[in-house]
């Protein structure tokens, strides 16, 4: 029976693993290119056809093989996986879609490190701390997964393993060049110090100019040329010592700084250019324990900073920045929005009269000069910090019988003087654990449950139940349901949210720096969000037709949904929408004869939201097609179709075709020269999403053509 290579995850063949040894091993160096073995659903290493889910596996030959040069493209090629590029440097991406104003429902991990901001609960998808040519694979659990990785894993998680440095030894460089300004470099280097220390160091760079044109609603609107572009600078370092024949230390580091171009913030800045400079660095740590040939402990530490500085300058009427007024906006912000607009407000109760009243005499007091206006530097700067503690046990009781478990610390820090006028922390609690059992041949079942404790919102248990069939040594059928949650973000409990603007020019009553009138502040009363899924899934394989798929039907309903978006003007966010997303999947491998391999994706996707903001990221009908050749000269030509349906709130339809040619030159035993060249076409020369019930975001290129020719020289 021959392995079949795949661009997305297939069934395993196996039912036993022959070593217990081997069935406890979790390091996932150990997985290589093998799609049928896989870490993430369970954190046990386990073939697909025993996993409690739908996996797809993207390994680094699938991006070389299609010229995909990020980890947002490269998501594209899963099924259900709705990938939308809001401008050149915020993608907004989730499991099955759902609301795009701030898709916070999946987990993303590097290496076991968690890159969820869990301040804002996003995903920086274009400064991610890690070069895609360190990538071994991008492991998709395609539903919940918080029985193993916590709330926040609520739809799917994604989990990024990177290189051993034994398997990249020598030196890399790299260039790519291309239209829309991409220009891109690598260099690594992978060696070793003495007998026992493996280590790899890599730079790489990247720059882009982004859309060719931004339609910013809030700007009245108007259409911003070239200004949508990006640079990111990444340095990433990894060692593995063996420390005796029982202990190893894997120790990584990460830095990284990026430059974003932003169009707008509201039609009060000065100039078009509030761009955001990114700054993060990383550390993290991990020492195994091999126990026994049936036993492995593992402790891994990390922390990280994440600093955000977005500042501009903006010029308000004087009379917005009066402390009366911001007085009665907290008390009565229709009443503020009155005296704004120059009307009296009426209605409401006495305290709030008087603080009406107040703020009229203070306006009035500024004559004239009340509409007048006054210029200031504003800023939406953050500091995002983590410090994260684990420890884990994994144990082979016996052939029939597997488990892991462990528990954690985590410590949170983010850091606002818009957003939280100061400091705000969150300590988090976790225990965990997951069974593997098999009573007969013909029976997996995967237990497990993970119960989190956090300062901010409280208590939360994400249990997980599936037993997998084994109909045959090719057909398994799995039946899984499981319950997961999101935990509010640090914004959503305890915002205080308010502009302060320094350097104010004219002075408002002789001082040169005051608040906004206009702020916002959490009730801190939000519970978590939460999902009741349930699955049915097929695995198949079938070497004598070349033949390898995986198809699920799902139901899913999730409640307790903060589906509001959260602004200074608006900020009112509750548990009270919930949505049911009901439909069918299937991923195809095929190999019809020698040299050709072909994939299929497919989605199809019914929800039914009481909010229509759970539906502004929404595509009934969304998949892939990929096709690759070796051609008899050495070249690879390949074939990737990327398609997602059109949704009535706002989202147009996304259509794109790669076609990419490689070809490895070898120029001795350790050096060799890969040329690719890749060619894109766009359906839609513009992608419009949901902004706000008034409005569509529409951004657009020039050309429907994009080209792209990069050099991989490796010695």
């Amino acid at each position: 029976m021959t392995k079949i290579p795949t661009v997305l995850a297939a069934s395993a063949l196996a039912f036993v693993i022959e070593s217990p040894a081997l069935a406890s091993t979790n390091d996932p160096d150990i997985l290589d290119d093998d799609v049928s073995i896989v870490l993430t659903p369970t954190r046990l290493r386990q073939s697909l056809a025993d996993v409690p889910a739908s996996v797809t596996v993207l390994t680094a030959d699938t991006l070389a093989k299609f010229g995909i040069r990020s980890i947002p493209e490269a998501l594209r090629l899963v099924p259900g996986m709705i990938v939308t590029q809001a401008s050149g440097t915020d993608y907004r991406i989730n499991y099955h879609g759902t609301n795009i104003y701030s898709p916070r429902r999946m987990n993303v991990l590097i290496d076991g490190m968690s890159v969820y901001r869990s301040a804002f609960a996003r995903v920086e998808w274009t400064a991610l701390p890690v070069a895609i040519e360190d990538i071994q694979r991008i492991e998709v659990t395609r539903g919940p997964n918080s029985a193993s990785y916590g709330p926040n894993s609520m739809l799917a998680i994604i989990n990024i393993i990177t290189k051993h440095p034994q398997a990249v030894e020598g030196t890399t460089l790299s260039a790519t060049g291309g239209t829309r300004g991409t220009a891109e470099g690598m260099a690594r280097h992978a060696g070793k110090i003495g007998d026992a220390t493996s280590y790899r160091i890599t730079l790489e760079h990247q720059q882009n100019r982004g859309f060719d044109r931004v339609a910013v609603p809030t700007m009245k609107p108007i259409a911003v040329q070239n200004h949508d572009g990006s640079r990111i600078d990444k340095f990433n370092f990894r060692s593995i010592t063996d420390l005796s024949k029982q202990d190893t230390l894997d120790l990584q580091a990460a830095l990284l700084s990026s430059e974003q171009d932003k169009s707008g913030i509201d039609a009060f800045q000065r100039t078009f250019f509030p761009d955001i400079k990114l700054t993060e660095y990383n550390v993290n740590a991990v020492w195994r324990r091999t126990i026994s040939s049936n036993e492995e402990f593992k402790i891994q530490a990390f922390i990280y900073q994440h600093n955000h500085d977005q500042p501009w300058n903006q010029c308000l009427p004087m009379l917005v920045f009066l402390p009366e007024l911001g007085t009665l906006w907290r008390a009565n912000p229709s009443y503020a929005k009155t005296i704004i607009a120059g009307g009296i407000p009426s209605g409401g109760t006495p305290a709030d009269n008087a603080l009406a009243k107040a703020a009229l005499q203070a306006i009035r007091a500024l004559g004239a000069n009340a509409f007048m206006p006054t210029c200031g530097n504003a800023n939406q700067n953050h500091r995002e910090r983590r410090a994260d503690l684990e420890a884990q046990n994994t144990y082979v009781i016996s052939r029939s019988l597997r488990m892991v478990g462990g528990f954690g610390i985590r410590r949170d820090l983010a850091d606002s003087q818009t957003y939280l006028n100061g400091t705000v922390g969150n300590t988090t609690w976790r225990a965990f654990t997951n069974v593997e059992y098999k009573p007969v041949a013909s029976v997996s079942m995967n237990i497990g449950g993970y119960y989190e404790h956090d300062t901010l919102t409280g208590s939360s248990f994400s249990p997980r139940f599936a037993l997998n069939k084994h109909i045959d040594d090719n057909n398994t059928v799995r039946f899984v349901v499981s319950r997961a949650e999101r935990m509010p973000n640090i914004i959503e409990q305890r915002a205080n949210w308010s502009y302060l603007t320094t350097n104010l020019t004219p002075s408002v009553n002789g001082t040169t720096q005051a608040y906004y009138a206009q702020n916002a502040r959490a009730l801190s009363n939000l519970d978590a969000e939460k999902i009741l899924s349930k699955e049915i899934g097929y695995t198949g394989n079938f070497p004598q037709y070349g033949l390898m798929l995986d198809a699920k039907v799902f139901d899913d309903h999730l409640t307790n949904l903060i589906s509001e978006r959260l602004t200074l003007d608006n900020f009112s966010p509750t548990n009270s929408s919930d949505a049911r997303l009901r439909g069918a999947e299937i991923q195809v491998s095929y190999e019809p004869a020698e040299h050709w391999m072909m994939q299929l994706g497919y989605s199809h996707l019914n929800n039914d939201a009481s909010n229509p903001l759970e539906q502004t990221q929404y595509a009934k009908n969304s998949g892939s097609i990929t096709v690759t050749h070796l051609l008899p000269n050495g070249w690879r030509g390949s074939l990737a179709l990327y398609a997602y349906q059109a949704a009535p709130l706002g989202q147009s339809a996304y259509g794109k075709q790669d076609l990419t040619f490689t070809k490895t030159y070898r120029l001795g035993k350790d050096t060799s020269v890969t040329p690719t060249f890749t060619v894109s076409h766009l359906n839609h020369r513009t992608i419009q999403y949901f902004y706000d019930p008034d409005h569509s975001a529409t951004n657009g290129y020039n050309s429907s053509m994009q080209y792209y020719l990069s050099a991989k020289f490796t010695f």
